[in-house]
């Protein structure tokens, strides 16, 4: 641009556009279909976060309506009860890359362009695998406000009521059914049966075909008779998404719920970036800067469920 050397301000803010380009174009190449990521609205619950830290309760009680034909009916008492507040503290992603002032300067964008690329693609896994782990660690040491794990089959709600949204078994057209049973008759913080359907089915990478047989199919999968599959057509638009990082942990192990769950994903800060001119370092090379900050934890059990699948 006439006017303007490579040394001046606008040329760095220039490069940076032209790296920002980059990433972002890497962001949108990810996606695919049937891959959950921790930015799907259904899997996680998306908030915000206004501060370093997110404090969370519960509140519940009170049961159903009352139902009369009185005119002057007693009115019904309602003792609304909140849980202990449970602390999410918000993580910062971090990562530098240094970027040579020379090939900076000869235009060789295809190697940077690699590098940006890889750690976007770097950046989107460590997301993700930080955000699934809530749910393959659901069994065992991620925990809800009640202080137990995220599915157990003792739960306590707002109410007094016991609460199980634990199941076991292997992912067959069968136990599948006896989990949407259980989600569709759980009961809220406030002791009332709500009616939650299932809007996911997610499962580990190494499960996806199976789960996608099941509940996608025609026919009633694993039979040899010509029944029409119970999911497929009442469930046309439950989604059904893997993601590789729950392998990890279980590859059996499935998880259902409703939209606006329990599980929820608190964004601090998206990924952003900053370009640190290579005349501050002592290399001659610019440092490209990526950070991002957000948590996912798991507040309440709430429209979820979990089968080991075992």
């Amino acid at each position: 641009m006439e006017g303007l050397t490579r040394d001046s301000s606008p040329s760095l803010e220039l490069v940076k556009t032209a790296l920002d380009k980059i990433r972002d174009e890497a962001v949108l190449r990810i996606a695919r279909t049937g891959k959950a990521t921790a930015d799907n609205p259904v899997v996680f619950t998306q908030e915000t976060a206004s501060n370093a830290a997110v404090i969370s309760t519960v509140q519940g009680g009170g049961g159903y309506f009352i139902k009369t034909v009185d005119d002057l009916a007693p009115q019904k008492g309602i003792a609304i009860k909140a849980a202990s507040p449970k602390t999410t503290i918000i993580a910062e992603f971090k990562k530098d890359l240094d970027i040579s002032r020379t090939f900076m300067a000869d235009q060789q964008h295809s190697s940077v362009a690699k590098a940006i690329r890889g750690n976007v693609a770097s950046w989107l896994t460590s997301r993700d695998r930080n955000a699934f782990l809530v749910y393959a660690l659901g069994f065992t040491t991620q925990n809800t406000i009640d202080g137990v794990n995220v599915f157990s089959d003792s739960h306590k709600n707002e109410n007094g009521d016991t609460v199980d949204n634990l199941e076991s078994g292997a992912l067959v057209d069968s136990t599948l059914n006896t989990s949407v049973v259980s989600l569709r008759n759980q009961i809220n913080q406030t002791g009332v049966k709500v009616g939650y359907e299932p809007d996911f089915l997610l499962v580990a990478n190494q499960a996806h075909k199976n789960a996608m047989a099941v509940t996608k199919s025609v026919l009633r999968s694993g039979t040899g008779n010509n029944d029409q599959n119970y999911f497929s057509e009442l469930w046309p638009g439950m989604e059904v998404v893997y993601n590789q990082h729950l392998d990890e942990t279980s590859t059996t192990a499935y998880f259902i719920g409703a939209q606006g769950h329990g599980i929820e994903r608190f964004v601090r800060e998206g990924l952003n970036t900053n370009l640190v001119d290579w005349k501050t370092q002592r290399n001659d090379a610019y440092i490209y800067k990526l950070r991002a900050r957000e948590e996912v934890d798991s507040i309440e059990y709430s429209g979820v469920l979990g089968s080991t699948g075992v």
